[in-house]
């Protein structure tokens, strides 16, 4: 009876080492991605900002508020070789000085979404992906600043087409590609509010070409060129397809003048509509300055100033500055806290903002 006791003791130990066992080696959702290929990732990142500025509009007076300012979940299998693709969707409101999802109403957006074959050194992607101009980019996590510049504002978020990048050895790539145009239509005569092409109901052909160069290891560069065509809307209210031009030069560099201390300039020339809005065409220019003050504080200003070129000296300048501190309180937690003093197009009307985002990455 007492071996028989023994017995059972010993087989039911057995069993539960056998279910431990089974357990911890049962798979997470993680390592199944992992050993697909299939990487997931996104970031949340939501504010509170106040104005304090008394020459604020009283429109402008009223948005003290808190707000979500974009929700990002990126999908990507993108292999070394062959076949992969990324899916970014993302949500979250419109804020004041760009870098808008599509509207605040929008819902949940398809950011981007494309096919990519990569060979050796040739990537070619197709579908819908971000622009390559500028210095700012669409994800909120990948910038340091709580608001978009005023010079991301005007330029196009994505485009809907194909790329194809090729590296020419480990520091200089060339790409070039076919888009659905550069900037939305303009048959409303102005896209000063809205002028991502995922609005445009065209489908004309845009062409995209660039570069990507860093000559020497704390210096990177970019130059991109983007040109198309748009509708044009005559004095009797006729639509005239792919009767004009738009287009958007952008050049960026970023140097590391220490370990601590980053320097960058973004650059751009550009028209969405160039005949029936002239007031359009505009230069912006825009400096960064990063200094970080320990591995998990940073401190950042950025200047801009932007000139409308428009018609019988008609030229109008504006410009903006931003100071922010963001500070890592965890591996995948920013704070950051934001001053931003914009003067608006009109010249009369200053938009002076306290913001204090939190930015969640996973």
């Amino acid at each position: 009876m007492k071996n028989a006791k023994v017995l059972s003791a010993l087989g039911l130990m057995t069993l539960a080492s056998t279910a431990a066992l089974a357990a911890s080696a049962a798979p997470t959702l993680g390592s199944v991605l992992d050993a697909s290929g299939i990487s997931v990732s996104g970031a949340l990142a939501a504010s509170l900002r106040q104005n304090v500025s008394v020459r604020n509009s009283p429109t402008e007076q009223a948005r003290s508020n808190f707000q979500v300012d974009q929700g990002l979940l990126s999908i990507a299998y993108q292999p070394k070789e062959g076949f992969g693709g990324v899916v970014d969707l993302a949500t979250g409101e419109t804020v004041s000085q760009g870098g808008q999802v599509a509207g605040s109403t929008a819902g949940v957006v398809v950011s981007q979404a494309y096919v990519q074959y990569k060979s050796g050194d040739l990537t070619v992607i197709g579908g819908r992906f971000y622009t390559a101009a500028g210095y700012e980019v669409f994800p909120a996590a990948g910038n340091l600043f709580v608001t978009r510049s005023e010079t991301f504002g005007k330029e196009s978020t994505y485009h809907t087409g194909f790329r194809a990048s090729y590296a020419l050895g480990n520091s200089f790539t060339v790409f070039g590609g076919l888009n659905n145009g550069v900037f939305a239509d303009s048959a409303s005569g102005s896209c000063s509010s809205d002028c991502d092409n995922y609005a445009s109901t065209l489908k004309n052909r845009g062409v995209e070409l660039g570069a990507t160069f860093s000559p020497i290891s704390d210096l990177s560069m970019a130059l991109t060129a983007y040109s198309g065509k748009t509708n044009v809307v005559d004095a009797l209210g006729t639509t005239h397809n792919d009767a004009d031009s738009q287009y958007l030069y952008s050049f960026t560099a970023s140097y590391n003048v220490t370990k601590a201390l980053t320097v960058a300039i973004n650059v751009d020339q550009g028209n969405p509509n160039s005949r029936i809005n002239p007031t359009g065409k505009y230069e912006a220019y825009a400096g960064y300055v990063t200094y970080a003050l320990s591995d998990a504080t940073k401190l950042g200003v950025r200047l801009e100033e932007i000139s409308l070129r428009r018609k019988a000296g008609m030229d109008n300048n504006t410009g903006a500055v931003a100071a922010v501190l963001s500070h890592s309180f965890a591996k995948n937690f920013d704070l950051r806290t934001e001053l931003s003093d914009v003067d608006t197009e009109s010249g009369d009307n200053r938009k002076v903002k306290l913001a204090v985002q939190g930015v969640l990455k996973f």
